[in-house]
């Protein structure tokens, strides 16, 4: 008797031994469940990251955005344009140097701050259930080394 195809991944995530592969997995699981929570908004999670970053500091610019959190320019731009279309973000010049534009919330973005925090808390909270303090403390501690590690690449 097989294994059903949940079983089969449930076994292959205990005995796969390749960081880059559960990484991976768990990655693009957690794109499904982003795609799927912020459907009805008309986002993806590049958007969502976006959104977050601007709640945290707005009137920042696209680059300082890219940089802050290693992002690709290209896809900030590309991000930033389906943003305004969806009357979540506005770009302003900024008058002290022209080629610079600025990254500023709507009232539609800042009415919905709640429900994306929502959002990703339920997603982190998710990650880290049945985790006690101390693991989770620990989890945060390796995956902040496997991600300055990644850097690097």
């Amino acid at each position: 008797m097989g294994l059903n195809d949940e079983e089969s991944v449930i076994q292959w995530i205990r005995d796969i031994d390749v960081p880059a592969a559960l990484l991976s997995y768990a990655y693009r699981t957690i794109q499904k469940s982003f795609a799927k929570e912020l459907a009805p908004y008309h986002i993806g999670w590049g958007h969502f990251a976006i959104l977050m970053s601007l709640y945290e500091m707005e009137g920042r610019s696209q680059d300082s955005l890219a940089l802050s959190r290693g992002f690709d320019k290209t896809m900030i731009a590309k991000s930033v344009v389906r943003l305004e279309e969806e009357d979540f973000v506005r770009r302003v010049i900024d008058q002290k140097d022209k080629r610079v534009k600025r990254l500023y919330l709507t009232e539609k973005s800042r009415n919905l701050r709640p429900e994306m925090e929502r959002i990703g808390h339920k997603m982190n909270d998710f990650l880290l259930r049945d985790f006690s303090t101390g693991e989770s403390a620990l989890a945060m501690k390796i995956l902040r080394k496997i991600a300055l590690n990644a850097r690097e690449l």
